[in-house]
């Protein structure tokens, strides 16, 4: 795990903003063109279906619920905010997501994922919010302070897939692996023209967890699935609990292009005791996904 402190400006960093769109951009243009690869592979003639694949969709939030905290190390818990009615943070209603796997063999292969939720306010503050500044220091943002907000949150997974029952009709399946986090919290404030001194925190917390799912082929074209990930774990200056779970349908419209519908929910709660700070970040999102899946 890797945790840095660094002092914001007063008004927002537009050169952060202008990066992450242009990098978000990119992304999308990288991973359309391997899911093209993917398409295009899909039909050739030696290739064997259903060895990897490689899905590209959309992740609509349907409910979005975040707390946090960054206070002193000895204040004990404190006190927790909600940045969306605090900070007026406006989460992504739709998020890139990539998922697959592949297959070593009948009984073993590899699982991946990632999607990423980025939120972005600026309001004047309606009520007092305790900080710390660039020392450790508490601070009290004020009534009427004009504060922005970046927070950036993204979910890389990668693991290992046992298919210890696996016909025709049923497949039974068990995972092992590693969850990474990245959460980036970045707050600029500024009370009748003068800077509110505050801190950013960057850090990034990995979670091994395991995973249990089933699919069940209704006919040779539809199907459904159930999906459940979980861990908790606790060491050094941190304590972690994870949870992810699904449950999905999707229909073969080729023989190896499939749309995918589904309902998710992910939540993630971490506790960091550093030094010179303590920071608390309790994240929960429920919301459909879709995709289009490649098999090849």
């Amino acid at each position: 795990m890797q945790t840095k402190i660094s002092i914001s400006s007063s008004q927002y960093n537009l050169s952060f903003n202008h990066y992450f769109l242009i990098r978000k951009k990119r992304l999308f243009i990288l991973l359309a063109a391997m899911f093209m690869v993917a398409f295009n592979q899909a039909y050739a003639e030696d290739v064997v279906p259903d060895k990897f694949k490689i899905a590209l969709g959309g992740y609509a939030v349907l409910r979005y619920d975040t707390l946090l905290s960054l206070t002193e190390p000895n204040l004990g818990a404190g006190v927790a905010i909600n940045p969306d009615t605090a900070l007026g943070l406006n989460a992504e209603q739709s998020v890139l997501r990539l998922e697959g796997y592949y297959r070593f063999n009948n009984k073993h292969g590899l699982s991946y994922s990632w999607y990423s939720i980025g939120s972005e306010g600026n309001k004047s503050l309606e009520e007092e919010i305790d900080w710390i500044d660039e020392n450790g220091d508490p601070i009290t943002i004020p009534i009427g302070a004009r504060v922005g907000t970046i927070l950036d949150y993204d979910i890389f997974k990668v693991g290992y897939l046992w298919s210890f029952h696996h016909t025709d009709k049923v497949e039974m399946v068990f995972g092992a692996g590693l969850h990474m986090t990245r959460i980036e919290v970045e707050l600029s404030a500024e009370f009748t023209g003068s800077a509110v001194s505050t801190a950013d925190v960057s850090t990034s917390v990995p979670l091994p967890v395991v995973s249990f799912g089933v699919g069940y082929n209704v006919t040779p074209k539809f199907s459904w699935h159930i999906k459940t990930e979980l861990f908790a774990l606790k060491f050094d200056d941190w304590d972690g609990v994870y949870t992810d779970s699904s449950l999905g349908m999707e229909y073969r419209v080729f023989k190896h292009v499939g749309l995918g519908l589904g309902l998710a929910s992910n939540s993630l709660r971490v506790t960091e005791n550093a030094d010179d700070y303590k920071f608390y970040y309790d994240n929960r999102i429920t919301g459909v996904m879709f995709d289009v899946a490649a098999y090849f």
